[in-house]
Order: structure tokens, then sequence, then C-alpha cells
């Protein structure tokens, strides 16, 4: 009897002893994108916004009863780094991901998930991801191209532009702005004429080809479908033989790296980007938050991807896990979760409802949104 009792003790110990190791447990969730490289800027300001809304979880209890713990995987922006990242995201058996930064890396990464996991973007723009319907537990945060090239046609058909060309980098992203541009422009053209329309290859060093066909055509405005990598040295090019071109350019081009790279050459230079929701007192106090650990600027997604991860976590908690994709979507689309970056719901098709682009011209050194019409 004695024996008995002392091994029933030693159990209960035991147990009681595995209690709080056992409530400790993480709950890992996944990060895909650009963390080093030319797009760093983009996934790192993705990342930040990612921590934000962590910390700021964490320190209410977490969710489920669990501290969450974010886990990174780097694919450069590009396709095939992105199969390979999310291959490694998913043998560790994660549901929940947030990412990836670019439209083609978010593709590519897509295709490796199937339906293993429930991914929201921040980023990835390009109209196909959610319209094609291939992927039901995808959704984003940020607007996509169909709603911000109407911006920058509506600019240009509002300044009296006749003489456009349109460039882009060959890449998914790049490409489908392109063509919706090209679309839009042919469907009413109102006088105006597409002078040039031709991809580039991405990373070169010189193009001095295109801008001397940019000159010969006489085009009055670029509309650039790329990343601010490629475009900061048009611009530089494109000045530095004297054409005086406006250049307009996506969401891929709206960051301060491509300030930083133009240089001077940026002055004056027209981005439609996503809205700046940095004026509200919970986004002031995200941004002092966020300057506790990093030195650098949020960037254009950091609320974005704080809303997108907050959005999701309020889901997760109503649903009581991570593994009922169906239930978890069905609060998305239903509820409405007050984010840092406002109110946040998903339409059936995995968009975000409500959240327009903004069209921003770079003054003084300083992307400025300049009035909506």
């Amino acid at each position: 009897m004695g024996k008995l009792f002392s091994k029933f003790v030693l159990l209960l110990s035991l147990v009681l002893m595995a209690g709080p190791a056992a409530a400790q447990d993480t709950l890992k969730v996944g990060f895909g994108g650009a963390i080093l490289g030319q797009l760093a800027a983009y996934g790192n300001s993705n990342l930040y916004g990612l921590e934000y809304a962590i910390g700021q979880i964490n320190a209410k209890g977490g969710v489920l009863g669990q501290q969450v713990e974010l886990v990174k995987e780097d694919d450069g922006c590009k396709p095939d780094s992105a199969s390979s990242a999310a291959t490694k995201l998913l043998s560790q058996g994660l549901k929940l991901v947030f990412g990836h930064t670019c439209s083609g890396a978010t593709r590519s990464a897509l295709s490796v998930y199937g339906n293993s996991v429930l991914m929201v973007a921040s980023s990835a723009t390009e109209v196909s991801l959610t319209e094609d319907g291939a992927h039901p537990y995808f959704f984003r945060t940020t607007p996509r191209d169909d709603f911000q090239v109407p911006t920058q046609v509506a600019y240009i058909r509002d300044k009296g532009f006749k003489k456009v060309a349109i460039l882009h980098d060959k890449g998914d992203y790049g490409l489908a702005l392109a063509e919706l541009a090209k679309k839009d422009l042919e469907a009413d053209p109102q006088g105006i004429e597409i002078v040039l329309f031709e991809g580039v290859t991405s990373g070169e060093v010189s193009y001095d080809d295109t801008v001397s066909l940019l000159a010969a055509k006489g085009a009055e405005v670029l509309v650039w479908g790329g990343y601010y990598s490629d475009a900061s040295k048009l611009a530089l090019q494109m000045r530095g033989k004297g054409l005086k071109t406006v250049i307009i350019g996506p969401d891929g081009l709206y960051n301060p790296s491509f300030i930083e790279m133009a240089q001077e050459a940026s002055e004056g230079v027209l981005a439609t980007g996503q809205m700046d929701l940095s004026k509200s007192e919970i986004a002031q106090a995200a941004i002092a938050d966020h300057k506790t650990r990093h030195s650098e600027e949020i960037g254009p997604y950091f609320f974005y991807a704080a809303g997108a991860a907050q959005a999701v976590f309020a889901a997760v908690e109503k649903v009581g896990n991570t593994t009922d994709f169906e239930a978890i979507k069905k609060h998305l689309t239903e509820d409405t979760v007050e984010t840092v970056m406002g109110p946040v719901r998903f339409d059936a098709k995995g968009d975000i409802i409500g959240v327009p682009f903004s069209l921003y011209e770079i003054q003084g050194g300083k992307f400025v949104e300049l009035p909506n019409k």
C-alpha cells in the first residue's frame, strides 16, 4: 500500500510539473518573403508588421493559450526560392502562413501549399491570385492590381497626355499590370496612343537601348510594371539622357528604397500605393513600438501585415483551432475585425473589402499622398 501510494504521489508530481510546461507550448506560424536582397525593403515591411501584431497578442496571453512564434523563410521575391521556402515551412507542420511578399513568389508558394495551409498576404497584388479561385484558403489585406491601374490611367487622362509608353519586367506582377494598363487605355483611348509596349530584362545594368527608344517614340509618360530596383535604374538613365518623360508606376515602386536608389531622378515620379494608415492614434502607438526594436522605417506594408495577423488570430480564437480552415474562412468573410489598419473583412474570393489605393508623387525626396478625386 505504501509503495503504491508513493508511486501515485510520484506520478501526480510529474503531472503537475508537466502542466506549466505544456502551457508554455508555442503556436508556430510561418512567414515567407523577401528578407534579404534587392526587394528586402518590402519583405521586412511585412515582417515588422507581423512582429508588432504578434508582440501585442503575446503580451495578452497569446492565441488559444499559446505564445505565437514566427518561423521565417527568405524567398528573395523569386518564384524558385519561394517554392523552396514554402516546402520548408510546410515540412514543419505549420497551418498558418503570412506572405509571400511578391506576386510571382506567392503564386509559386501557393502551388506548394495547396490546401494544406491558410495563407494571408499583405503585398501580393496580382489579380488572378484570388480571381481564379484555385486557392480557397488564400486571403490578402492589400487591394489588388485592377484597383491601382485605373488610378494611374485616370491621372494620365486628367493631365492630357497623348503618347504613352508601357514597360514591364516580364514577371507575373509587372506583365499583368502592363496588360491591364494597355487594356484600359485601348478600351477608351480618347486620343491617347500607346507608342511602346515592351518587356525589359529585370536586373540589367543598363537600359540605354530602351531609354533611346522612349526618346525616339516621343513618350510623354511611361507606365512602369515592376519593382523599384529596375525602375530606379530606368529613372536614372532617362534623366541622365535628358528625358523629361513622366514616370508612373505601381506599389512595386512605392518604397523609400526607390528614392534612395534613384536619388534626384526620383523627383516627380508617381506611384500608386497602399493608403497611408499611419495617422490614427493606434497607428502612431504601433510606430513608436516598432522604433523600440528597429531603426528602419516601417515601410508601406507594416499596417497591412499587422492587420492580417490580427484578423486571422481573432478568427482562430473563435474557431478554437488552426486546422478547421472552412470555419476560419467563415469568420474572416463574415466578421469585421478592428485592427491597427482599421476594420478588416474579406469577400468570398479572399480579397479585403473597402481598402483602395492612393496616388503618390515624390516631392522633396518624399512620397506625398495626392488628394483622391
